[in-house]
This record gives C-alpha cells, structure tokens and sequence, in this order.
C-alpha cells in the first residue's frame, strides 16, 4: 500500500477553514456596519452639526421622530448650506419615491436656505425618508436626518401618550400653608411614557420671584424633575404654574398649585375646590357647577370666582362674581361666552382682619373645546397663554466634544399673538450675537433660531441666553448652559483627516472591505493549489493501519538471528569453581554446572552448540554428586579461552555466510 496517496486530514481541515472564511466575509462586514461603534448611519439621526460634512440635515423641531402619532400632522425643517456656489434646488421624498417637498433657488441664489414642510404618517411603521440639495455647479449633496431626542430612525406608533405628573403639591414641605419667614419646598417630578423630550413652563405670580427653581431632570428622555424652594416675609396666596407637553398640542398638561404664607398675626382662610375634583372636556354645555369648602380663625366676609387661562398672571383672570355671599359655597359658570381653550377655575376667600386675610384654591384643567378642529392645522403646534422657549440645545446634558456646536431654540409666541422679530436678543457667554444668528420663520407665532459659531468655542461651560416679546405684551428669557469636553483620542469622530481632507469613517470602511475582497479573491486561487500540493518530505503516521512496504520484485531476505551470535553478544560470565566437601583432601577443582530450565531457550541452545562444536570432548569429566561439569577440571582456564575462540570463529564464518548471500 502507498501510503502517498492516502487522505491527508489536515489538509482537508485548511480547505473547509478557507472557504468558509470567503463565504463568511461577506457577513462579517455587514454585522461590521450594522453595530452601532462602525454603524455611521446611526449618528445621521443623532444630532448633526450643519457643515461642509453635512451640507443638508433634516429635522424634526417639535416632536419625537421615533414615536410620531399616526394621522398627526407634524413638521418637517430642511436646512441646506453650500460653501462653494448657490443652492439650485432641495427634494425630499420618501422610501417609495413620492415626492415630500421640492423648491428651486435659481431666481434666488443663496447659499443657506431654510425650509418647513407639512408631513403626515398614516401607518404604524418605520419609515425612509430621503433628500438632496444640487448647487449650481450640478453637485449633489444627501440630505440626512438629525434629531436631539437620541434615536435612530422615522417611525409612527399607534398611540403617542402624553407626559404626566407623577408628584402633587401636596407633598410640599412642610405644606401648601407655611408662616413668614419659614422655609417652603416642594419637588416636581413628570415622565413620558414614550420618552420623548418634556418641554415646560414655569410661572409664578406676577412681580414675585423669592420661589427659586432648581432643575434636576431637564426633560430629556421623558424625565422631568424641578425642584422649587424659598421663603418670603410678605404674607398672601402665591400661585404656581407648571405647563409640560411632549411637542404635540393636544399633549399639554398643566399643574398649579396655592402657597398660602400666613402673616403671625393673622392666618389666610383655607379654600378647597370640591367639585369639578378632576379635569374635564367640555364640548355641548354652556355652564359648569364649582363646589367648594373654606375655614378661617376668623370671619370670612366674601368669595370671589374668576377663570384664568394662566392663573398665575392676574391680567388674564376673568371675573365670574367677586362678592359671593359667605354662606354660599356653590356656583354656575356661564360658560357661553368663553372661548375654546384650556382654563382654570380659582376661588377666592378674603376676611375681615387687618391686614386682610386672602386664601384662594385653583381648579384642574377644564378644557372647552366645541368647534372641529381646523384640519390644516398642524398636531404639533402647542400654543400657551405666555411666550415660551423650547427645544433648546445643546442642553447641559449632552455630551459635546466639538469646539464648533449648532445653537438653536424654538421661539412660541402666546396664543392669539405674534412674535415681535426685533425684540429677540440671543447672548452668548454674556455677549450680544443677535447679529449673528439666523432666525427660520415657520409661523408668524414660531420662530427657529440658529447659531453657528464662526470661530471654535473653549472648552468648559457656555451660557445662552435669549429673550424677546409678543404682540400681546408677554415676555420671555431663557438661560440654558452646556459644556464642551477636552477633544481626545476616545472620541468618535464621524470622519477621518488624511492629507488635510475630511473622510467619513464610513466611506473608508467601505473602501477598505472592498480592497479585502479584492485582495481575498488574488489571494484564495494561489492558495488552493498549496492546499492540495502532495510533499513526500512529510509523511503523517497512520497509527491504525500496519506500515507500507515498498513495491519491488526482489524477493525480501530476512536474516535469522542465530543463537551463537545472541549468546556472544551477551557478556559471559564463568563460573567459579568450588572445592567438593567429600574430597577437599584431593585438591581437586570442580565447576559448578548452573541451572538448567529446559523452558529457557538460551540455555538449550548453549547446550546444542556445545554438542555440535567440533572438537570438543566431553569423556573424562568427572562427576559430583551426579553434576556432569562443562570442563575439565585440569586445566578450566585453557578450555573457556578456547570455546571463546571458536564461538567468535563461527560468528565471523555465519557473518561472511551471509554477506556473500545478500551481495
């Protein structure tokens, strides 16, 4: 058997290991992209920066785009910026190919264009929305979606829930009625089920401020903590305002709560509202009954009703009946003259000491809502009694590691009002750039400011402050601060610098996985052939089957080992003789004949060799207690050299014997 042409284990292993490695490849790359360290299609629905990166960037200013409501109408921003010509025209369209927005700048020639475009999800699903901005030099630029809510992509849900308060005031310390001077605190805590960003508004009673806010959980990720705490030496009913709302209009809650600080020489009255003890939707009837309760040290001599849509700003109440008899406790609001709209019902009880003693209690909301909502209105439009300013970023907790970061906020007017363009002051770091930024009109009631920092920011934390006015008279200043980390090694750039040029990490993955398969299909064909190549300088032992033997036509001669030669090669030893006790007078020498077991083949041979050597006589030898000694006991050395002679003479003969055979 040849043992060159049997299976070769190894060899089969290394084929299966390097075709398994090809058809694998193809894989290894895609779940390479696909994770989220390498996946760079990730980071187009984080929070992108316009630049010559990324010269068009989609967004979502108002809402969530992962939990979008189906049938919602929300809106769409598109911001485009060119640095080598004029932008000719921007498209966006869905996975389908239908067409979204499209706009020409041909008669316009701009280089930054902001645009705002209706969009309505009808299914439960995610989607692709697509986009390209062309410049007139016939580049072509995508469009990518960018987001500050930390998600990954489009999607519509079934149902978008709004945010809700998951703490009361009546968990204030030490309660809602604290003496002057003593120290009141309370915690607000409120959670989105869907984890979209909690936009809110705080307010308190106009031309009051010692109630300080601290805020813990800015509302991102649907969790929104604030905590509020002071105290004053001014006794009254101070009145809290808290709105929140998700970025949809029909989302918006509010909490309002009374702190009553009684003056030492005289408590407030106790009001308590009974009835309506929940929120409630008013759509056919005309009038609303309010029950409440009240208690006093002293004598209460009237109530008063009003209804607010921001209890906190005394402007906006509505008198209802201010000299309501002490012993009544119920009344019937005529609600046909008020518009639709989100309101608060408050009651009011004064005493007769002095200084006079006002306690008062807030309703929940009572929403009036009778005519059918205009279907061109958009869902995410949130209109509140006061101005307000949302969507803020960066905030101080989003980790920042550019020195060049995108400055932006929603400006809302209050409801009914517009915003008063040159009232608006943005600062940065304490210095006016009003100048600077630039101001996207969505509406006549919204505004989108943006700020890109010509030169690099340090490091450390940055202040923004923005204020501006309505037509109605509200105001409004927001100060927001973030922070800018030291740009290290561990930071995840989107691209890499080579030569001076910007290249995105995942166009050079993808070069590079192409370059290995091309290097792979080189490679793998002069491989194989090494695979399969026989080498008969390696032989690997097969320990099962018996070992080859050579083919040849020479009959094989095996030397038989004679027994002359094996005793030869082994050392020989004589033994010494010993005196006979019965003639030790004679002097006679006898050798001892050692023990012979016939089943000891090397002792029979000896025993054959001696009767077969030539010359050799064994009469004569005498005898000892019936041993026949091997030599003579005249002269035993002369015959042991003599024996050693003719055994060596006779392995010499068969030597020769069988060399001249073999030759």
């Amino acid at each position: 058997m040849d043992r060159r042409h049997a299976p070769i284990k190894r060899n089969k292993k290394s084929i299966l290991l390097t075709f398994l490695l090809i058809f694998t490849l193809p894989f290894f790359i895609f779940a390479l992209l696909e994770n989220s360290s390498f996946d760079f299609r990730n980071k187009a629905f984080e929070e992108i920066e316009l630049s010559n990166l990324n010269p068009c960037i989609i967004t979502f200013p108002n809402v969530n785009p992962y939990t979008l409501q189906v049938n919602n109408t929300v809106r769409i921003q598109v911001d485009g910026l060119s640095q080598s010509s004029s932008i000719k025209e921007i498209s966006i369209t869905d996975e389908s190919g239908t067409s979204l927005f499209t706009k020409s700048y041909e008669d316009t020639l701009t280089n930054r264009v902001t645009e705002s475009f209706p969009y309505t999800p009808r299914i439960a699903r995610a989607y692709n929305l697509k986009g390209s901005m062309t410049d007139l030099l016939g580049n072509t630029y995508s469009c990518v979606i960018s987001s500050p809510f930390d998600i990954k992509g489009v999607k519509a849900i079934a149902e978008n829930t709004k945010p809700n308060f998951t703490t009361t005031p009546k968990s204030s310390i030490p309660s809602q009625s604290i003496k002057v001077g003593e120290i009141y605190e309370y915690t607000l805590e409120a959670k989105d089920v869907d984890q979209d960003n909690i936009n809110y508004m705080y307010s308190f009673t106009k031309g009051e401020d010692w109630l300080k806010k601290t805020e813990i959980d800015n509302g991102s990720g649907g969790q929104l903590t604030l905590k509020f705490r002071g105290s004053t030496k001014k006794a009254g009913s101070y009145l809290v305002n808290v709105f929140i709302h998700d970025g949809y209009s029909q989302h918006l809650s509010a909490q309002s709560w009374v702190i009553s600080v009684n003056n030492p020489s005289n408590d407030n009255p106790v009001v308590t509202i009974i009835d309506p003890e929940s929120s409630l939707i008013i759509k056919e009837i005309t009038s609303l009954d309010v029950k409440w309760g009240a208690s006093d040290n002293n004598n209460i001599i009237r109530y008063e009703l009003y209804i607010s849509s921001n209890p906190v700003n005394e402007l906006t109440w509505k008198p209802i009946n201010t000299n309501i008899s002490p012993t009544q406790t119920s009344y019937s609001v005529d609600l046909s003259d008020i518009e639709d709209g989100t309101y608060r019902i408050i009651v009011r009880a004064v005493d007769d000491q002095d200084p006079t003693g006002i306690g008062m209690d807030i309703s929940e909301e009572i929403i009036i809502s009778r005519e059918e909502k205009d279907p061109e209105e958009p869902d995410d439009k949130v209109e509140l009694p006061d101005p307000q300013v949302i969507n803020m970023s960066p905030t101080s907790t989003d980790s920042i590691n550019i020195n060049t970061p995108t400055i932006k906020a929603s400006l809302m007017a209050a409801k009914g009002a517009t915003i008063d363009d040159s009232s608006i002051i943005f600062k940065l770091d304490d210095r006016d750039i009003t100048e600077e930024i630039k101001i996207n009109k969505v509406e006549e009631n919204e505004h989108t400011v943006i700020y890109l920092p010509q030169n690099p920011l340090s490091e450390g934390v940055h202040k923004v402050s923005i204020y501006f006015k309505d037509s109605n008279g509200g105001e409004v200043e927001k100060e927001w601060t973030f922070t800018i980390g030291q740009e290290n090694e561990d930071y995840d750039s989107d691209s890499f610098k080579i030569l001076g040029l910007e290249i995105p990490k995942r166009t050079l993955y993808i070069v590079l996985g192409g370059l290995a398969l091309i290097g792979l299909a080189i490679f793998v064909p002069l491989l194989l052939p090494l695979i399969w190549k026989d080498s008969s300088k390696e032989v690997s032992k097969n320990t099962i089957l018996p070992e080859s033997i050579p083919i040849t036509n020479e009959t094989p001669i095996i030397p038989v080992e004679s027994p002359v030669k094996k005793l030869t090669e082994e050392k020989f030893d004589a033994p010494e003789p010993q005196i006979s006790n019965e003639e030790s007078n004679k002097d006679v020498f006898v050798a001892v004949e050692p023990e012979i077991i016939s089943e000891n083949k090397d002792a029979q041979a000896l025993k054959n060799t001696q009767e077969e050597l030539p010359g050799t006589d064994t009469e004569g030898l005498t005898t000892v207690e019936g041993i026949t000694p091997m030599f003579s006991d005249s002269q035993p050395e002369p015959d042991l050299e003599n024996l050693y002679h003719q055994l060596k003479e006779l392995e010499e003969k068969e030597d020769t014997q069988q060399k001249d055979t073999t030759s």
